[in-house]
């Protein structure tokens, strides 16, 4: 599967659980704890592999900067209002305003990526490079997944993923360094 599949793929899959959580939200029981989790652990393992497989590689190219540069912006804000949608449910704060402009941000980046961002990978990447990229993601999500979606393993994908290419995989191996002598 190239990385416009995978990608598409999960996007789908984040349409149909943004709507069900907003059906949640507007229900009078719990169903929306187990809709948001799963939309939590998936959106954040999808954008950090994404981030370190997909927008690393593309953003080397000059065609493709600016858009990279503004999906990374896009992922954090996400990640930030999904985040404090277990927070605000607890205190009943505009919870479905809020779910509602997590819905409306998520579909921006949505269909920002598979137009803009798409046509900017195309003109980069070979056919064949372009099923790597959907191997090497789709590996990178797995793993990212193990790892849990901790606010501190979030941020320290956000540093390496920000960092230069060459410099990222540096960082990573420091970070896991540091993790086995403290433990």
């Amino acid at each position: 599967m190239n990385i416009y599949e995978a990608l598409s793929k999960d996007h789908r899959e984040f349409e149909r659980l943004l709507d069900r959580l907003l059906e949640a939200s507007k229900a009078n029981d719990d169903s929306w704890k187990s809709v948001l989790d799963e939309l939590r652990r998936g959106v954040i393992a999808h954008a950090h592999a994404e981030e370190a497989v997909f927008y690393n590689a593309l953003r080397e190219a000059d065609q493709a900067k600016g858009a990279v540069a503004h999906s990374y912006m896009e992922h954090a804000t996400a990640e930030a209002e999904i985040r404090a949608l277990g927070a605000a449910k607890m205190v009943d704060a505009n919870w479905t305003s809020m779910i509602e402009k997590l819905r409306k941000d998520l579909l921006h980046h949505i269909e920002e990526e598979e137009t803009r961002v798409y046509d900017a990978a195309r003109q980069v990447f070979s056919e064949d490079e372009a099923n790597q990229i959907g191997a090497a993601f789709e590996r990178m999500k797995t793993e990212t997944a193990k790892g849990g979606d901790s606010i501190v393993a979030s941020t320290i994908d956000l540093i390496a993923n920000l960092l230069p290419p060459r410099l990222t995989n540096s960082f990573r191996k420091h970070v896991n360094d540091a993790r086995t002598h403290a433990a």
